[in-house]
C-alpha cells in the first residue's frame, strides 16, 4: 500500500466517522476491503462474498492470555483455531470509558498503518480485522511479536546487573532505524516510539519490531496543524512545545531516547513532579541559543524561556553533559555521533533514519549473532564468535587510524561547586 492509497483510506474513515453515529457494519467492511488490496481487486468483479470475508470473526481465534492493557484497550495472545498461528488481538475502548464512533475510527486507522507496514521484518503487520458476533465489537488481529523491549531491558538488568553492551545496542538500533525508514517512506509518523512499543522476537534471533500505531498519523493527505501526541519522556521538543508543523523526525528523537535507555538502563529525560521537561533536556544536551529555540518552539514558548533565562544570574551553559553520561567506556565516538545526531534540538539538523544508517557506527561494523535479548547469557560459540568479530573491528580501526590522527578529543572536566 503506497502513501497515496493510505491517505485516501484515512480520509474515507474520517468521512464515515464524521456523522457522530456508530459506523455501520457495511461501512466497516468497505474500509476493510480498501485496506486489503486483494479484496479491493475482487470488488471490481462485484464479488460481494469476498468483500464480507475481509472482516474475520473472533471465534476463529482461541485466546491464551493477556499480554498487556492500557487506557485505550487491551492486547491478548491467541491462536488461529485452524492454522495454529500465534497472533495478538487488540481490543479498543474510549479513554473516558464510554462507547462511541471514535473507537471504530481509531481501530480502522491503526489497521491502515499496520497493513501499510506489513511484510517488513521490523514493523508489526496486520492479519485481520475481527468482529465479535455476540457483542458486535471489532478487534485488530496482528502479528505476535513477543515481549516488549522494556521488559527485555528489565530482565537484562535483573539477570546481568547491567544494561545492554554497545554491540547489542547497535544491533537493535540498526533494526529500529531500518523499520523507521520504511515506515516514513509510507509517510507514516509513529509519534510514540518507546521501549514499551517495540517487540522482541521469541525465535532466538533477537529480531525487534515497532508496534502500536494508535497515535500514528499519515502526512500524505492532510498537512499541518498536527496535535501533540506521544509519551512525554520520549517526546521530541517540537511536539513537547506544541508546534503544529512537525514531521517524521519526531520519531528519530524518540529513537535517540530509546538508544540512551538501552545503554544506561534509565530513562534519559525522566523528570519528577514539579520539574520542567525542557529543563531536563537543556541540562543533558546543553541550552540552545535563541535561533535554535525558534526552530523547535513556537513564539510564545520562546518568549517564556527567554524571560526565564533573563532572570537568572547568568545565561545557562550551552555545553551539555551527554558525553559525561555516556563516556567512551560505554559508547564509542562513532556510536556517540549517532546518539548526538538523533538528540538534536533543531529538527532540520536532526538525523533521518537513512542518514543515521549511513554513519560509520553501522557501516564499519558487522553485528554479531545475538542471544535472546534480556535472557540467558550467550552460548560459548557465540561468545567466541563475538570476540573474534570485536578483534577484527579493532584491527580495522588501527588500520584506519592514520586518517584520523589530525583530530583530537578534548575532555572537559565538570567544575566542582565552590
Amino acid at each position: 500500500m503506497d502513501a497515496t492509497r493510505l491517505a485516501a483510506i484515512c480520509a474515507k474513515i474520517e468521512e464515515y466517522a464524521a456523522g457522530g453515529s456508530p459506523m455501520s457494519a457495511r461501512r466497516v467492511a468497505a474500509i476493510c476491503a480498501m485496506i486489503d488490496d486483494r479484496a479491493a481487486a475482487a470488488k471490481t468483479r462485484r464479488n460481494k462474498r469476498r468483500r464480507k470475508l475481509c472482516v474475520d470473526s473472533t471465534r476463529s481465534y482461541k485466546q491464551i492470555g493477556e499480554i498487556g492493557s492500557g487506557s485505550s484497550g487491551a492486547v491478548v495472545e491467541a491462536r488461529h483455531r485452524k492454522t495454529g498461528q500465534a497472533v495478538a488481538i487488540k481490543t479498543f475502548r474510549r479513554r473516558d470509558g464510554k462507547r462511541g464512533p471514535d473507537v471504530v475510527r481509531d481501530l480502522l486507522r491503526e489497521a491502515c498503518f499496520l497493513a501499510a507496514c506489513g511484510g517488513h521484518p521490523h514493523l508489526v503487520g496486520l492479519h485481520a480485522v475481527a468482529r465479535d458476533p455476540r457483542t458486535k465489537k471489532y478487534s485488530l488481529v496482528m502479528e505476535h511479536g513477543g515481549a516488549s523491549l522494556r521488559r527485555a531491558l528489565r530482565e537484562r538488568l535483573r539477570a546481568h546487573g547491567a544494561p545492554f553492551p554497545e554491540a547489542e545496542v547497535r544491533r537493535i538500533m540498526r533494526q529500529l532505524l531500518t523499520g523507521a525508514e520504511a515506515m516514513h517512506a509510507h509517510r507514516i509518523v509513529h509519534r510514540d516510539i518507546k521501549p514499551g512499543n517495540v517487540l522482541v522476537g521469541e525465535d532466538g534471533g533477537g529480531a525487534v519490531k515497532i508496534c502500536d500505531y494508535g497515535l500514528a498519523m499519515c502526512t500524505a493527505g492532510a498537512g499541518p496543524p498536527y496535535s501533540r501526541a506521544g509519551t512525554t519522556w520520549y517526546m521530541a521538543p517540537e511536539v513537547l512545545t506544541r508546534r503544529t508543523d512537525y514531521d517524521e523526525r519526531v520519531d528519530l528523537w524518540s529513537l535517540g531516547c530509546v538508544m540512551a535507555e538501552l545503554l544506561s538502563g534509565e530513562v534519559l529525560f525522566k523528570v519528577d513532579a514539579g520539574t520542567r521537561q525542557l529543563d531536563r533536556m537543556f541540562d543533558v544536551l546543553g541550552t540552545p541559543g535563541w535561533q535554535t529555540l525558534q526552530t523547535f518552539a513556537p513564539p510564545l514558548i520562546v518568549g517564556k524561556v527567554l524571560r526565564r533565562f533573563a532572570r537568572l544570574p547568568r545565561w545557562p551553559s550551552h555545553h551539555g553533559r551527554l558525553r559525561e553520561l555516556f563516556p567512551s567506556e560505554t559508547l564509542s565516538q562513532d556510536g556517540f555521533d549517532v546518539l548526538k545526531g538523533l538528540l538534536t534540538f533543531n529538527p532540520q539538523e536532526r538525523l533521518t533514519a537513512a542518514a543515521a544508517l549511513r554513519l560509520p557506527w553501522f557501516t564499519g561494523a558487522v553485528d554479531a549473532p545475538a542471544s535472546v535479548i534480556g535472557g540467558a547469557p550467550a552460548s560459548p560459540f557465540v561468545r567466541v564468535l563475538t570476540s573474534v568479530l570485536a578483534f577484527l573491528r579493532v584491527s580495522l580501526e588501527l588500520i584506519r587510524l592514520p586518517k584520523h590522527c589530525s583530530g583530537s578529543l578534548v575532555l572537559v572536566k565538570p567544575a566542582t561547586p565552590g
